[in-house]
This record gives structure tokens, sequence and C-alpha cells, in this order.
């Protein structure tokens, strides 16, 4: 498949809003994964381990299939652009295109994708490294295919800390927003004895099954194609979503149908000043919050189930 690369370099005041401001506008077309590139020295993608170091210009990156919508979408995200610009006085941005292919696509991430421990003990490691784990270290192997998820960005790092903290004892884990299915293979092997992933993009089956086949994993996990919880029948006492707070709210309205009582439920990818809000409306739901943690502006929350 031929696809068009495009990269959005940008400046801002308010670096972090900027970010999601320029998530929303690739989602807004189809986009729902992109490279990030913001903490780090130059060159540098933030699924790489050093933190010591901050750019003032960062940059968003995300793939369009090459076919007659191109052009469309490309305009799309130009116009908006301009339109933030002249809203935003303190922001600038250059915009690249570069067309590519899924080989080259896949060869990027090689550059700047290696092992890295997501907590103490939850190591993620991409096929083309060598580590040798110590005693009580989980590995997850992952390649990210076309379907981003590595587990290094806060929103996904955030979630892979509350699962190693709730999952025990979990018998269904369901992840909305599934992507590479790193969130499922975690939950896998914390102990959980079924997972399912759902997902919009067709492509997520396929990385989801060879990155299960990496890891040893071959029963017990299942991926669903489709729009948010409108495809689930059953119901889970573990449920993860980390996608962006907007959809987030959107889920929230038909949360309760998949959820056993007392079910944790995961929620990331929500930016600080939403956070209140997003609360607020979650209560309306049956949704008790139990726990918080921030990383970059970005917030997970988990609640409880009370049905």
């Amino acid at each position: 498949m031929k696809w068009i690369k495009v990269r959005v370099d940008y400046f801002s005041d308010n670096l972090e809003e900027a970010k999601a401001k320029l998530v929303n506008m690739f989602n807004e077309i189809g986009i729902n994964q992109v490279e990030v590139i913001d903490y780090f020295l130059e060159n540098e993608l933030d699924y790489n381990a050093n933190f010591s170091n901050k750019n003032d210009v960062w940059s968003i990156i995300g793939y369009i299939v090459d076919n007659r919508f191109a052009n469309t979408k490309l305009n799309i995200i130009f116009n908006n652009l301009k339109e933030f610009m002249e809203n935003e006085n303190e922001f600038m941005h250059e915009i690249f295109t570069a067309k590519c292919n899924d080989e080259d696509w896949q060869d990027e991430w090689k550059k700047y994708f290696h092992t890295v421990n997501i907590t103490d003990n939850i190591v993620i490691k991409p096929s083309w490294d060598k580590y040798e784990p110590s005693d009580n270290e989980i590995v997850v192997e992952i390649d990210p295919g076309l379907a981003f998820g590595t587990g290094t960005h806060e929103t996904t790092s955030l979630c892979v800390e509350f699962l190693e903290k709730y999952a025990q004892n979990k018998k269904k884990l369901l992840d909305i927003g599934c992507g590479s299915g790193i969130l499922m293979l975690i939950g896998k092997k914390l102990g959980v004895e079924k997972v399912v992933g759902i997902d919009i993009d067709e492509k997520v089956n396929d990385v989801v099954l060879e990155n299960f086949s990496k890891n040893g994993i071959n029963d017990n996990f299942q991926v669903i194609i489709g729009n948010l919880v409108d495809d689930v029948s059953e119901k889970y006492d573990l449920v993860v979503s980390n996608i962006l707070v907007d959809v987030l709210e959107k889920l929230l309205e038909d949360i309760e149908k998949i959820l056993e009582k007392g079910a944790t439920v995961i929620f990331s990818g929500i930016l600080n000043e939403k956070e209140e809000a997003f609360v607020k409306k979650a209560k309306n739901y049956n949704l008790k919050q139990i726990d918080r943690r921030e990383k970059n502006n970005w917030v997970s929350l988990v609640f409880k189930y009370e049905n």
C-alpha cells in the first residue's frame, strides 16, 4: 500500500495544548495513530527512554493512504492549521509531506523504537532488539506495524501502570481502541484469563495476531473491528480505553452495557484541563473514581462500576 507521510513541526507557548489540538486535527480525517516528537533531543522520537532534554519545537507525524481522497484530507489539515495559527498568536508551524510504502514506514520505527522499562517490572521490546530479562520482569515483544501503540507515550504508560495495579484476579479484559494490542498483551501476561480488543481500524486485526504470536500467546484473545462498544455483547470485569477525551465522553453513554458489577474501568488520554468535566459526566453512569495519575499534563483515571 502507498502512503503519504505528513509531519507538522510546531512551536507554541503551550506545547501540550497545541499537541492535543493537532492530534484532534489528524483524528478528524481518520488518522487515529500518530507518532510524536516532543521532549527529546533532535531526531529522537518519544518511544526512547531518555527524558533529560526538552525541545522548543515539537512534531506530530501521521500517515494518509495515498488514494483519491488524499488531497482532500491534506487540504483539511492545511486549512485547520491556518485557522489555528490565526487564532493563536504564539503558534507557528511548518508542514512536510513525503510518499512512502509499508516497508518505508516500518523501517522508520527501527531507527527510534528500542527496549524500554515502562514500570519496574514491565519491559517493552521490539523484535529487532535483544534483551535478557531479570527474574521478575514481564517482557512484552511488540512491533507497531501500521497500528500505533508501543506503550511509551504518557497516556499508554499510565494505563500500563494501572493494569499492573488492578489486573490481579480479573477474568476478562476489554481494551477499547486497542491499536497494536499492547494493553491486551500486558493484561494477558499479568494473568487476565481472556482479553478482547476493539478498534475501528481493520489493519489492527493482523497486527494484534502477529504481536500475540511473537509473545507465544495463541488462545483466549479476540479482536473486534467496530466502533466503540457497538458490537460488544459480553460483560467485563476490567475495561481500559486510551483514546481522546471527546471519544471517551461518547463511550460513557454506552459503557454500562459491557460492565460487570464492581468492574474496574481505566480511562486515559485526558488533558488535565478536561478532567473535571469528564469525572462529572462519569458519575452519571454509576462510575466512582478510585484512582488518578498524571504525566506531562495527561491524566489517567480509574473508576469502579457501582450498580
